[in-house]
């Protein structure tokens, strides 16, 4: 149990508001540990590893890293590095060498997979390694737990923004009456689902969701955005940008082919221009989107509170665990019945990789084009408090008092 040697961390995956969060969760853990002598931080995750560049993280001052711990994307640079057969041992050679022998990345399922490759690694060269991983994906998309890490922000990002949204397309509908939100989510529709969480009404927006795990159907589309521009005036629909046809091909994809990262997911090109352009050869009139991008997976002033305290706190568990033995595991999250409370568990990292958690049936209402009650209570709790009340004048006319 009692193993004694210098700690290293990691940061993996697309970024997000709460990731340094986690990662000064395990340096300020590791301080504490008699175990653990050195915290090194590793630039750029594995790639930083393999070429031995590291950030001293015990020399910063505390007030540098209380700072780092609320900045939004990654204090020690991401990485989409595949390790390429073998390199898992060159891994293991720099730990040996350097005396590591807690080993924590904060990543989602490709993280996942590197870690485990190795830990095993390490286990083959008869090298005692503890190796714990941090989960962190907007995406939502991670087995074994009840959410990730980064997810509770980003849905309070895009929660509050349809509502903007909505309020501006109201304003414009004379000009500019549907708009369509793209956002992203991989092969999982969790971040358009949370869309819809500040919406009171059946008539406010968003008015109409469309998800991957949902195919597309190009004519009920067209049908349902009538139905709404006759019974409101304005349509706000809001879409993920991996969605698919009934054939499984991206709607938003290039005709000359995709790009993919490393680990071989496709990059995409926006599906919301092939909408907007869809709305307006049916209906002649102007389709505007909005595509936020990266900015909605790291926005600070949206970030959430709950969001915050959970990455942190996976971070600290990570390095509780490390120190008294654990290894090859996920900090998952656990949630109670009744009021939310989150509790952590070690979860064996084996199940993550390669898999996806979707949206179940029970989240979609009736027509899969919105959510149900059940999404509400599981994901509000999520988002954190003080939202803005978009609550609007009431229509009351000036001459008669109706």
């Amino acid at each position: 149990m009692n193993l004694k040697g210098k700690a290293v961390v990691g940061q993996s995956g697309g970024c997000t508001a709460v990731i340094n969060q986690s990662l000064i969760g395990v340096v300020d853990q590791a301080l504490k540990s008699k175990e653990i002598t050195h915290v090194w931080g590793a630039r750029h995750a594995v790639q930083g590893i393999l070429a031995g560049d590291f950030i001293d993280m015990a020399r910063q001052s505390k007030p540098v890293l209380k700072n780092v711990q609320n900045l939004p994307s990654a204090a020690l640079g991401s990485s989409r590095y595949k390790m390429k057969e073998g390199e898992e041992r060159k891994v293991i050679e720099n730990f040996r060498k350097w005396n590591v022998r807690y080993f924590f990345m904060v990543g989602g399922n490709d993280t996942a997979e590197t870690i485990l490759r190795i830990a095993r690694a390490a286990e083959e060269a008869n090298y005692e390694l503890r190796a714990i991983h941090i989960p962190k994906t907007i995406d939502n998309d991670l087995m074994e737990t009840d959410h990730c890490p980064g997810y509770g922000s980003v849905a309070r990002f895009v929660a509050v923004t349809t509502q903007e949204a909505g309020l501006d397309t109201r304003a414009m509908r004379h000009v500019d009456p549907v708009k369509i939100i793209e956002v992203m989510g991989r092969n999982s529709g969790w971040i358009v689902a949370a869309s819809e969480l500040l919406k009171k009404k059946e008539l406010d927006p968003p008015h109409l969701l469309l998800f991957p795990e949902v195919p597309f159907d190009q004519n009920q589309f067209l049908s349902n955005v009538e139905n709404i521009l006759t019974r409101v005036s304005y349509c706000i629909v809001v879409i993920s940008e991996t969605i698919r046809d009934e054939a499984g091909n991206r709607v938003g994809a290039r005709k000359d082919g995709v790009m993919k990262d490393p680990f071989g997911h496709p990059y995409v090109e926006g599906a919301s221009t092939n909408l907007c352009r869809l709305v307006e050869e049916k209906f002649k009139i102007r389709a505007r989107f909005d595509k936020p991008g990266t900015i909605q997976r790291m926005s600070i002033p949206y970030a959430s509170e709950v969001d915050q305290v959970e990455a942190y706190q996976a971070g600290v568990h990570a390095v509780k665990w490390a120190v008294q033995g654990k290894s090859q595991v996920m900090v998952g999250f656990s949630r109670a019945k009744g009021n939310y409370k989150i509790s952590y568990v070690p979860v064996p990292l084996e199940k993550i990789p390669g898999r996806e958690r979707y949206i179940p049936a029970s989240f979609f209402n009736a027509t899969k084009t919105g959510m149900s009650a059940a999404f509400h209570r599981y994901a509000l709790p999520l988002i954190g408090k003080k939202l803005p009340d978009f609550s609007g004048l009431k229509s009351i006319d000036a001459k008669t008092g109706d």
